[in-house]
C-alpha cells in the first residue's frame, strides 16, 4: 500500500495570503513545509498538506470558501475561514476533524502535526480514535518568560496531551528534546530547493541582507546601533555595504527611519515581499544576516532556518552562534558571538576587506548544507524516520 501522510499546519502561498487579507503569516514557516513535503514525494510519499489557512488581525468581518491548491506542486486543502470571533476557531477546529475523517477513508495513515496548536487538539484526539500514527513536527520551545500562571498552565496541558497522543517527533534543533517527552525523535534542519546558485562577491559594494521577523530578539536592536555607528565613522569601507531588509516586525518603523536618512551605509527597507520579490533581492545578496541573540529567549529554542536559505543559495552566513547553527555549517559561516554592535562591525568589516576569504568560507557553507539538506537526502531520511525505525 503507497504511503500516504496528512501534514496539518497553517501554510500559506501568496495568492491565498493575499485573497485573505492575511499578513500574519510566517512565510520561512510555510516555505520549510512545502519544502519537506516535495522531498517526501520525491521518496514516492503521498502527501496533503492541510491548512487552517488563517490569519489573525483582520479589521473587518470576511468569509472565505475552502479551496484546493497546488503549491509547487504539492496539493494543498485550504479549510474555510471566517474572521468572526469565536466561529473562526471553531469553523477551523471542526473543519480539520471533518478532512481527517474523510481522507482516512482513503487510505491515509499517517498525520504530522506543525506545532503544539490548540486549534489542533480535537483534530488531534479524533486521529487516535481514527488509527493515525501522528508525528509532532516541533519547531518552536515554549518561550515562558513574561507569561501570566494561567497562560504557562494551559501550554503545559496542550504540551503534555500532544506528548500523549504522538509517537515520533520532529525537532528543528537538539535542544528541543528537552521541550517534549515524546521518543524517538528526529532534527530536521530543512530541505534546500534545488535552483543554480547565483554569483556573490562579485561586485565592488557588499549587499547585507536581513529577512524574517525583526524585532529585538532578532538581532534587529543590535543591527541598528551598528549601522548608527558606522554613519558617525569615516572609514572608507563603510561607502561600500548597503543593507536590504525584507519582513514585518515592531522594529520596522526604526529601519524605515534608517532608511529615510542620506548616509552610508545605505539602508533599502522592502517590508513584506511576495515569494517572487523576495527572490530578487536574495539573488543580489552576498551576506546574510541570522542575528537571534546569543542570550536571547530563542538562543536555545528553536533553529534559524535562514541560514539554510542563504547558505543554499551560496550567501555568506553572519549568524549569531545559538542553537545547532554550528553544527550543520561548521566552519562555513561567520559567527557573532558577543550581541554587542561593535563585535558585528568588526566581522562585517572584515567580510567586505577580504572578499575572496569570504567567499570560500560561502562556498564551505553551500557544501555542508548540501550534504545534509538535498531533496532526496531529506525526503529518504523523513520517510525513514516516519515510516520506519530510524532515529537521532
Amino acid at each position: 500500500m503507497r504511503r500516504r501522510i496528512i501534514f496539518m499546519c497553517n501554510a500559506l502561498d501568496d495568492v491565498t495570503r493575499i485573497k485573505r487579507g492575511i499578513s500574519t503569516d510566517s512565510p520561512a514557516a510555510s516555505k520549510k513545509i512545502i519544502l519537506l513535503c516535495k522531498a517526501l514525494r520525491l521518496d514516492g510519499v503521498r502527501i496533503i498538506i492541510l491548512s487552517m489557512g488563517r490569519g489573525g488581525g483582520i479589521s473587518e468581518w470576511r468569509n472565505f470558501s475552502g479551496r484546493v491548491h497546488r503549491v509547487n506542486g504539492v496539493p494543498v486543502i485550504y479549510l474555510p475561514f471566517t474572521t468572526i470571533p469565536l466561529l473562526s476557531q471553531l469553523l477551523s477546529s471542526s473543519g480539520l476533524m471533518f478532512a481527517i475523517f474523510k481522507l482516512r477513508l482513503r487510505f491515509f495513515t499517517h498525520l504530522i502535526y506543525y506545532n503544539r496548536t490548540v486549534a489542533f487538539l480535537p483534530s488531534l484526539l479524533i486521529s487516535t480514535v481514527l488509527g493515525y500514527s501522528n508525528t509532532l513536527d516541533l519547531e518552536d520551545g515554549e518561550v515562558r518568560n513574561k507569561k501570566s500562571i494561567k497562560t504557562i498552565a494551559r501550554v503545559g496541558l496542550v504540551s503534555r496531551l500532544f506528548d500523549k497522543f504522538c509517537n515520533k517527533a520532529l525537532l528543528a534543533c537538539s535542544a528541543l528534546s528537552a521541550f517534549t517527552s515524546i521518543r524517538p525523535t528526529l532534527c530536521y534542519y530543512g530541505t534546500i530547493p534545488t535552483l543554480p546558485m547565483a554569483p556573490r562577491f562579485q561586485h565592488k559594494n557588499l549587499t547585507v541582507l536581513m529577512s524574517g521577523t525583526l524585532c529585538h530578539d532578532t538581532g534587529c536592536d543590535l543591527l541598528i546601533d551598528a549601522i548608527r555607528i558606522l554613519r558617525q565613522s569615516d572609514e572608507p569601507w563603510v561607502r561600500n555595504v548597503r543593507f536590504e531588509i525584507t519582513g514585518k516586525g515592531e522594529s520596522l518603523d526604526r529601519l524605515n527611519f534608517l532608511a529615510s536618512e542620506t548616509a552610508h551605509p545605505i539602508v533599502i527597507v522592502h517590508g513584506r515581499l511576495s515569494d517572487l520579490g523576495y527572490l530578487s533581492v536574495l539573488n543580489r545578496a552576498d551576506v546574510g544576516l541570522s542575528l537571534k541573540l546569543n542570550k536571547g529567549p530563542f538562543a536555545n529554542t528553536t533553529f534559524p532556518s535562514k541560514v539554510i536559505e542563504y547558505a543554499a543559495n551560496g550567501i555568506l552566513v553572519l549568524t549569531t552562534d545559538i542553537s545547532d547553527v554550528r553544527k550543520v555549517l561548521g566552519d562555513g559561516a561567520t559567527y557573532l558571538n558577543l550581541d554587542e554592535p561593535s563585535e558585528l562591525i568588526k566581522l562585517i568589516k572584515n567580510i567586505t576587506l577580504d572578499s575572496q576569504r569570504s567567499l570560500d568560507r560561502s562556498l564551505v557553507g553551500y557544501n555542508a548544507v548540501k550534504n545534509i539538506c538535498l531533496p532526496k537526502l531529506s525526503g529518504k531520511r523523513l520517510s525513514e524516520f516516519i515510516f520506519g525505525t530510524a532515529s537521532s
